[in-house]
């Protein structure tokens, strides 16, 4: 092999070689696998702590009159004498005189009444003394009741009877033919004016109690959870006002045994006390606001409003920052905020997420960003907002 072959197999190895270094040099090195870890979302929180609350709540009633009541004549005739500074609105007492029927025509059916029963025990006596005449007239053999006269002397009983009733049928007419006021009362209505000629059972004032009104309260089915067992017990303090915002305290009269038909709702009948006193009157069928408030503090945590979920949840913060869905009772609801109570765990402090998300699941870890604490009011009053309330 000669001199230039050899030089040229050199060349060649020496250019392969450069060109491997080359190579191994400009090769970048693999990194190595690096584990993410995932970022966490971020949510607003509040830290709350219970505290001592008295809850009010507020709901919608309707007035209703008590006693409501139609006076009516009992006999045909023209009014005598009416008083003609009863107007509707006038508050009067019991057997207050309202009204006088004339008697001209009573008079002759209450003589005529008296003059039947004189004739029936004018008869009595006959049939008595014929009975006994022919008791002492008839033989041994001649014992029937017919001869004996016992079922005249029976049917003369009874025609006295008979008018004995009917004079105090009259009797009770002409009694009745004046008018009065059954208890005290409101007149609501008046139907008739002087000289009115009447049939009976035409109405003259239509009248309620005065003494007080009723309000008649819807309550839902969440409401009604958070009142039972404190209206009986007197453990609320109860007030209405009506639409010229004058307010008038109340109490319970009664809870309706029974669900209304149409709403599927209880009733609570509440009464208020001198209602038709001047110059702001409750008047009955208006509606009302009645409010509720609960005259015993309960725990309760103060929250954002935004904090409740439609369904009626609230979302916490556990150990490690994780969510969790919790339920609670609405207790009462102010402007910005909600007075609730946790079924689990009342008395310990929350960390509750202030925009909860319909995509939060239970149990993500989350990052929170925590504002200032805010802690329950222990004087503050709230609602319950139309949705709980109806």
């Amino acid at each position: 092999m000669n001199y230039k072959k050899i030089m040229a197999i050199s060349a060649g190895l020496f250019s392969i070689f450069v060109a491997l270094v080359i190579v191994d040099e400009l090769t970048v090195e693999a990194k190595p696998n690096v584990v993410k870890e995932p970022v966490k979302q971020p949510v607003s929180t509040v830290t709350v702590v219970a505290k001592a609350h008295h809850p009010e709540v507020t709901l919608i009633g309707n007035t209703r009159a008590r006693f409501l009541t139609q006076l009516k004549v009992t006999s045909d005739g023209q009014l005598a004498w009416l008083d003609t500074h009863l107007e509707p609105g006038n508050l009067i007492k019991a057997q207050t005189l309202l009204a006088k029927l004339n008697m001209t025509h009573l008079k002759s059916e209450l003589a005529e009444a008296k003059s039947r029963v004189e004739h029936a025990k004018l008869e009595l006596e006959r049939q008595l003394h014929e009975q006994s005449v022919a008791l002492s007239m008839l033989s041994a053999n001649n014992q029937s009741p017919f001869a004996k006269r016992e079922p005249q002397v029976a049917a003369a009983k009874s025609d006295l009877t008979q008018a004995e009733q009917a004079l105090k049928s009259t009797e009770k007419r002409v009694q009745e033919a004046n008018v009065s006021a059954p208890f005290d009362a409101v007149i609501l209505s008046r139907f008739v004016s002087p000289n009115d000629w009447l049939s009976a059972g035409e109405a003259l004032f239509e009248v309620a109690a005065s003494d007080s009104i009723d309000v008649v309260v819807p309550v839902s089915e969440p409401v009604w959870q958070t009142l039972q067992g404190k209206l009986k017990d007197k453990k609320i303090t109860m007030h209405v006002t009506d639409r010229a915002n004058k307010r008038w305290p109340a109490s319970l009269r009664y809870i309706a045994p029974n669900l209304d038909v149409t709403t599927r709702q209880r009733q609570v009948v509440l009464q208020v006390a001198n209602p038709y006193e001047q110059p702001a009157a409750l008047l009955p069928n208006q509606p009302v606001q009645v409010s509720m408030a609960f005259s015993e503090p309960v725990l309760s945590y103060q929250v954002p409003q935004s904090a409740v979920t439609r369904d009626g949840y609230v979302w916490t913060l556990g150990i490690d920052n994780t969510l969790q869905k919790e339920a609670i009772e609405v207790l009462s609801k102010s402007s910005g905020a909600v007075h609730i109570r946790f079924e689990k765990d009342s008395e310990n402090a929350k960390q509750v997420v202030v925009y909860p998300l319909l995509s939060m699941i239970a149990g993500t870890h989350v990052e929170p960003i925590s504002q200032d604490m805010q802690l329950a009011d222990s004087t503050g009053s709230g609602e319950v907002s139309d949705e709980l309330a109806h």
